[in-house]
């Protein structure tokens, strides 16, 4: 019987260093090779400089040609990335609107044409916009991401890339803790299919809700065991709006409390307006800039605009897809404001 008992504590012990060792190859991925968050608090490249984001959204899957000719322009503005809206299926405007899965094939142009423009390709899934159920689409969009076509394309690309979980998968609905544990969960399927890079993870409640990065953000971040997660807030806060009202002190006051938090925070939609029932409620946009230079907080404007005018709203930056067609707050955002795209971009060392 000692025999035994000597038999299943060793049994027991090499178990125990096994996954000791499994756990600590985990944890010793070298992430700083490329994109990585320097000890939770903010993104840096590869050469160690931090990198506050700069850019815009553009709509890669209602775009002609999947936005190819709309990069060229954008990259005209000094941006350092661009937030690519990504859907499971699209139009294909190429073959009269009709519906196609979407294909790694289709995706890695964007990829590519970004990062030999210097601009980090942020890659969203559009397609659990205002979720009523976060915990199940977090893992649809987990599992899409994960997919084999997917996967294996994005997967040569990790060091230069950002992979945003899904675009603002709550509709107000789900509770903290919830959408904490959905968001953990997304996060360990990703990272069990052999994602390193940096992921980035919507605020609740249409990603307005920036309160919910100080009570979970870093049950968050030390859930994650690269530690390597940006927490994005949508700043669709009106001065007089239909569902609240952001005075000057209110915003100044938040984003106080956000660089307070040392988290990694990037306001990953910046618009002029909030579209509320078809009717657009002024946000002080501009302030909104000054804010994120202040803080070091990265911007990323809501959106660009296309060639294509079916694609085109009341936030478009421009209507053509041009540079030059650039106007009103998409020129201050892009242009003009001393806060602006252009006067404040840095772009990474590659």
């Amino acid at each position: 019987m000692k025999t035994i008992k000597i038999s299943l504590a060793l049994i027991f012990a090499i178990t125990i260093c096994i996954s000791c060792k499994k756990d600590k190859k985990e944890q010793n991925v070298d992430i700083t090779t490329g994109l990585h968050v320097k000890d939770g608090n903010y993104l840096s490249d590869k050469c160690g400089n931090k990198v506050i984001l700069r850019g815009v959204n553009m709509g890669s899957i209602f775009a002609v040609n999947f936005g190819l000719k709309e990069l060229e322009e954008i990259e005209k503005t000094g941006a350092n990335n661009v937030r690519i809206v990504l859907g499971r299926n699209y139009e294909d405007w190429t073959n009269g609107g009709t519906i196609t899965a979407l294909t790694a094939a289709k995706i890695e142009p964007i990829i590519t044409s970004c990062i030999a423009k210097g601009m980090i390709p942020i890659l969203e899934l559009h397609d659990f916009t205002g979720s009523a159920n976060a915990a199940a689409d977090l893992q649809q969009a987990a599992q899409w991401w994960t997919s084999a076509g997917i996967k294996s394309m994005l997967q040569k690309y990790q060091k230069s890339i950002i992979l945003n979980i899904a675009n603002e998968p709550d509709n107000g609905s789900a509770p903290d803790v919830g959408y904490a544990d959905a968001n953990i969960n997304a996060v360990k399927t990703l990272r069990n299919a052999g994602y390193t890079c940096p992921i980035m993870i919507d605020a609740p409640n249409w990603g307005k809700d920036h309160v919910f990065f100080l009570y979970k953000g870093k049950a968050l971040m030390d859930a994650d065991p690269l530690h390597n997660l940006l927490f994005s807030v949508h700043a669709y806060w009106p001065t007089n709006g239909l569902f609240g009202n952001y005075s000057d002190a209110k915003i100044t006051a938040d984003f106080g409390a956000l660089k307070q938090s040392g988290l990694p925070i990037v306001f990953g939609e910046l618009a002029i307006a909030d579209i509320q029932n078809g009717l657009a409620y002024n946000i002080n946009y501009t302030l909104l800039m000054k804010l994120c230079q202040d803080n070091e907080f990265g911007y990323i404007a809501w959106w660009w605009g296309f060639n294509n005018p079916g694609a085109n709203n009341q936030l478009s930056m421009t209507n053509d897809g041009l540079y030059n067609g650039l106007a009103n707050g998409g020129k201050v955002i892009a242009i003009d404001d001393v806060n602006s795209i252009k006067n404040t971009s840095k772009r990474i060392c590659q």
